[in-house]
């Protein structure tokens, strides 16, 4: 059948809910819907508009729906296209004119601005408790590899010689940022309660609605009615949050990628996590990071998705916007899956201590110690700079590394250097000579360590 022949009575109603209807999206909301239902029902009954009675009902008749939501037996129908009209028909059903009654003085226009709000806000606390996880796994493995020293990096070049564990928990620090970003933006999906809106302008009904917002966990009640249906800045922000966690998942994986490459081989990939070709035996091919970054490709792509949907939107409220639910849904889902996945992943990876020791070897890496010896002995750090440079052209012509450089060539290129320490120059010292917050010295990157599992645990 063609994929334009979706109903039997084209041009129909049948076919109308079947392009308008978001049950399959709706779906997931269930939760923070019925929370939201059940409060205002609540304020019904303060006001009087709902007996005790009705509202003890009602209550009963949500918790019923919502188990049977949770159970995938609920009667959905896409006529009532979307969670708030199944629920009143529900209702309806079982309860008469109840049913009908609960929609006094609201829409469905700040029923679900209200609800996305607070699923909004259940989804970051849960990414947060993800990137805890995998902040957790990052420091394990730092603590476990701070021992071996390896080449630092700019430009894929190497530079300075670090401890891994220095370069395994900088991820912690930008996964505890997405954290703290996430944080952020759950204030501002629980700023202000757009119910009471009612479809723009606002309520009839003398609901307590600074009372509501409290129940709800919201600041305040909707400071203006208008924008309270139409805005959705706090999904923008959370898909900017879960742009940077993608971001920051995608640069770990092209790193894991690019060590474990058979050109650096620094890191030994986990054969419970990653794959073989199919035709050469010799290979085993890094599946998780690539997906990830991969993955992390669909939510950023989810966030340009999103403010796409809004650009042009009229102010106040749209059908556009319910565009942006699915969009949320598959980013999370996305970051769910990858995050979940690189803990184990992250718990097998090795590090090829005898690979690191042969790149230790390549780059020259102990260039920049040299010049801030030579400008501890009184050469200016620029003219300590050029003479390291023709040091590193001597050792290149003679196939050596800087330090091993014949010492009557070193000392006629630089005539203050002192012997002693040159003897004495290793990649230990070299390292141990960043003693400074923040530094790569055992002692600096343990305690890096320490003050991330804090700050990760807050």
């Amino acid at each position: 059948m063609s994929v334009l022949q979706t109903s039997k009575n084209p041009g129909g109603r049948e076919e109308l809910f079947n392009f308008t209807q978001g049950i399959e999206v709706d779906k997931f909301l269930c939760r923070q819907e019925i929370k939201v239902q059940k409060a205002w029902v609540e304020s019904l009954v303060q006001i009087g508009v709902l007996s005790e009675v009705d509202g003890q009902k009602a209550h009963s008749l949500f918790d019923e729906a919502l188990k049977l939501m949770e159970q995938n037996e609920f009667p959905w129908k896409v006529e009532d296209e979307d969670i708030h009209m199944n629920l009143e028909r529900f209702i309806t059903e079982r309860a008469g004119e109840l049913g009908k009654q609960i929609h006094w003085g609201r829409s469905r226009n700040d029923l679900i601005a209200t609800t996305l709000r607070l699923f909004v806000n259940d989804n970051l606390k849960e990414l947060e408790v993800d990137l805890s996880k995998v902040i957790t796994t990052l420091c394990e493995k730092a603590k476990q590899t701070s021992g071996i020293i390896v080449p630092g990096t700019t430009h894929l070049q190497h530079g300075q010689p670090v401890r891994f564990g220095h370069i395994i928990s900088a991820f912690g620090w930008a996964f505890l940022r997405d954290k703290q970003k996430s944080k952020g933006a759950r204030q501002v999906a629980m700023r202000s309660m757009p119910l009471g809106s009612a479809a723009l302008a606002g309520t009839t009904l003398k609901v307590n609605l600074k009372n509501l917002a409290t129940k709800l966990g919201f600041e305040e009640p909707p400071p203006n009615s208008y924008d309270a249906v139409g805005d959705r800045d706090f999904m923008l922000g959370a898909l900017d949050c879960f742009s940077g966690v993608a971001l920051h998942l995608s640069r770990l994986a092209e790193d894991v990628i690019h060590w474990s490459s058979s050109a650096v081989g620094l890191v030994k990939l986990p054969k419970n996590w990653s794959t073989g070709s199919s035709i050469m035996p010799n290979k085993r091919n890094p599946d998780i990071p690539e997906l990830i970054r991969a993955k992390a490709a669909h939510v950023i792509a989810a966030q340009s998705n999103a403010y796409l949907i809004m650009k042009a939107l009229p102010t106040s409220y749209d059908s556009d916007v319910h565009e942006l639910k699915s969009v949320f849904l598959r980013a999370r889902f996305e970051l769910a899956k990858c995050l979940s996945i690189l803990i184990p992943f992250l718990n097998e990876l090795q590090v090829n201590e005898t690979k690191a020791g042969e790149l230790l070897k390549s780059g020259h890496l102990l260039a920049t110690e040299i010049a801030n010896h030579l400008t501890s002995q009184g050469v200016s750090f620029r003219e300590a700079y050029s003479q390291t440079a023709a040091l590193v052209e001597a050792a290149e012509a003679t196939g050596v590394s800087v330090e091993k450089l014949n010492f009557e060539k070193f000392k006629k290129i630089a005539p203050k250097v002192d012997a002693h320490w040159v003897q004495n120059l290793t990649f230990e010292s070299t390292v141990e000579a960043r003693d400074q917050e923040g530094g790569t010295a055992l002692k600096q990157v343990l305690q890096q360590i320490s003050e991330l599992q804090m700050r990760n645990s807050r």
